[in-house]
Order: structure tokens, then C-alpha cells, then sequence
């Protein structure tokens, strides 16, 4: 994970200069300079030394990443030329920035249009590299999630994400290596708003397993994402709520009202908590408390209280055993 590590001071920095508009401006700038003008360059090398520095401050600090990006199509119009390169290692690097831009919900919508079809051909390619097209699958996914559960908001056909989850599933199983899980899990954050996904993930034991495994003892790059795993398959995010009278004037104007799935339904949510809590999903929650991130501690409490309220009560035998779980969450003492 040494990108990671630039990537920490990077945030640090970034932490430092935020809280002043003129130092922040700055350093936006001064970044911009270096990696700006290797991008336009026109020289794939330069290129790609680029957007390896890119992707660096995207993961220290997304924002001042998103500053340098901005909506300059020209560096769009490059990511999806690097993406059709035959150099493997220019490829890997070019979807990964697209991993970590598809982040963001407006850079996602930009980058969707043209790019969600190249990473479709790049992970259906038998000559693409497994590196490749896993990153390009964790794209995809987040393309996928960008309607936040909303059926009818969907960028992507239904049924894209579960495809998507076969796919990964596959290179998973056929690869399982640290580095492979890191980007499946990052991908199955986004993936499991999809409640197609989710529903299939629980039943999946296979995957389940691998899953809680690694859980049991993760690194800060992935606590987060497994949080957000088990927030969604437990239907603990937050929801808007639409009032009736709201919901009719919508319609009336023709424009998009929030719709759950009918596999989120009350029924469908307690079969899979069910599931969740046999495949020992509430011991591996207080396996992932070490977790600095408060967002990440907030997640995890979400989701041992969407398992105890949604499951008739079954599985509080089993979250008595980790209660240590939930003093961490919340900072009180255990008892």
C-alpha cells in the first residue's frame, strides 16, 4: 500500500493549508502546474507519470484532487485514451484514476457516459490483466451506485450491477490476494446499494466467508469500506423520506420520486439479516472497532442496530457476545 503512505502526507498537508482560502488556492495551484501540463502533454509516459501522482492526492485529499481535476473535459477526453492503451501499466494506472474519481457523484455522472462502455470492454477482454480489470470493475460498481438506491435514478441499465458482482466474484475466487480483496471490498461498497446485489451477496456463503476473514483484522484503507458493506445490506443508511403530498405533486410534474425495491421490502431486509447473522456477521462488526475513523465507527453501529431491530429479536444473544462492539461505537463504557 505504498501509494498510501505520500498519500497520508499529502492529507496532512492538505488538512493544514484548507483552513486558509489563500494557502489552500495555493496549493491547488502549485499541483496543479506539476501534474496538469505532463497530463496534456501528449506523451503517454508523462501521462501516465501524471496520473499516478493524481491518484496519489485523490486518495490523500479527494477535494484538492477534485480541484486539480475540475471539469476540464480535455483530461477526461486523455483518462479514456490511456484506458484504451496497449501498455498494460499505463491501463492499470488510467483505471484506477477512474476507481478513485467515480467517488465523487459529479465527476461519476462525467465520467459514465463514454467510459462505463471501455471498462465493460476492458474487463471482457481475455488479454486485459486481472490488475486491470478489477480496477475497471470498481469503477463500473461506483457507476452503479451513483442513483443511491433509487430505481428509477439509475445512469446504468438495471441488472448492470449484478453482472458486475459476478464478475468480480469470479476474479476473486480465482485470485484471492490481499490486493484483490482491498479493490472487491471497495467495490462492493458501492455495489450493495444496489439491492439485487446485496441480496445475492448474502446468500453467497463463499463470498460471505472470504469477506469476514479478511474483515477480522482490516487495514485502515478498508475498514471504511466494510462498514459501508454492512450498512447497506442492512438497510441502515439514511433514507429520504417523501411525504404523500409531495409524492403526488412529483408525479404530477413528471419528475423523479425515490423508489425503494422490492427486494428492500420489510420481508426480503429480515431474511437477509437472517442470513447475515448465521454467516456470524456480528462477531466480525466488533472485529473492525479498532477503526480511527469516527464515520466508519458510526457505520458499524448502524448496522448491529438494523440486525437487533430487524430480526424479531434472534440475534441479540449474539450481539450481548460483542457489546464491546457497540462501547467502542458510541465511546461508552461496555456495560
Amino acid at each position: 500500500e505504498w501509494p498510501l503512505r505520500p498519500g497520508i502526507v499529502v492529507s496532512k498537508m492538505w488538512t493544514r493549508t484548507r483552513v486558509d482560502d489563500k494557502k489552500s488556492l495555493q496549493f491547488v495551484r502549485q499541483i496543479s502546474t506539476v501534474i496538469n501540463p505532463r497530463i496534456l502533454s501528449g506523451e503517454e509516459e508523462h501521462q501516465m507519470l501524471a496520473l499516478r501522482a493524481l491518484n496519489i492526492l485523490l486518495q490523500g485529499s479527494f477535494e484538492a484532487g477534485g480541484d486539480v481535476i475540475k471539469d476540464n473535459a480535455e483530461i477526461y477526453r486523455i483518462i479514456s485514451k490511456l484506458l484504451c492503451s496497449k501498455n498494460t501499466e499505463i491501463q492499470q494506472t488510467a483505471a484506477e484514476t477512474v476507481a478513485l474519481m467515480s467517488s465523487d457523484k459529479k465527476m461519476c455522472y462525467n465520467l459514465a457516459g463514454h467510459n462505463f462502455n471501455i471498462l465493460k470492454t476492458l474487463y471482457k477482454s481475455p488479454e486485459v490483466a486481472d490488475e486491470v480489470k478489477l480496477r475497471a470493475l470498481v469503477g463500473m460498481s461506483k457507476m452503479c451506485a451513483s442513483s443511491g438506491g433509487d430505481v428509477n435514478r439509475n445512469i446504468i441499465a438495471e441488472g448492470a450491477g449484478v453482472r458486475i458482482f459476478k464478475q468480480i466474484r469470479q476474479l476473486l475466487l480465482k485470485n484471492p490476494t490481499a490486493e484483490a480483496r482491498k479493490w472487491v471490498i471497495e467495490a462492493l461498497a458501492y455495489l450493495t446499494i444496489d439491492a439485487e446485489v446485496k441480496h445475492d451477496l448474502v446468500k453467497d456463503e463463499e463470498q460471505m466467508k472470504i469477506i469476514c476473514d479478511f474483515s477480522t483484522d482490516p487495514s485502515p484503507s478498508t475498514s471504511y469500506s466494510l462498514s459501508c458493506i454492512f450498512m447497506n445490506t442492512t438497510n441502515t443508511y439514511d433514507q429520504p423520506e417523501v411525504e404523500p403530498e409531495m409524492q403526488r405533486i412529483a408525479e404530477y410534474a413528471k419528475q423523479s420520486v425515490p423508489q425503494a425495491h422490492e427486494l428492500d421490502s420489510e420481508e426480503n431486509l429480515k431474511t437477509r439479516i437472517s442470513l447475515m447473522v448465521a454467516r456470524g456477521v456480528p462477531s466480525v462488526l466488533s472485529a473492525c472497532t479498532s477503526a480511527d475513523s469516527e464515520r466508519t465507527r458510526e457505520f458499524l453501529a448502524r448496522s448491529y442496530f438494523g440486525i437487533v431491530s430487524n430480526n424479531d429479536g434472534m440475534c441479540i444473544a449474539h450481539v450481548q457476545i460483542d457489546n464491546s462492539c457497540i462501547a467502542v461505537c458510541f465511546n461508552v463504557p461496555s456495560n
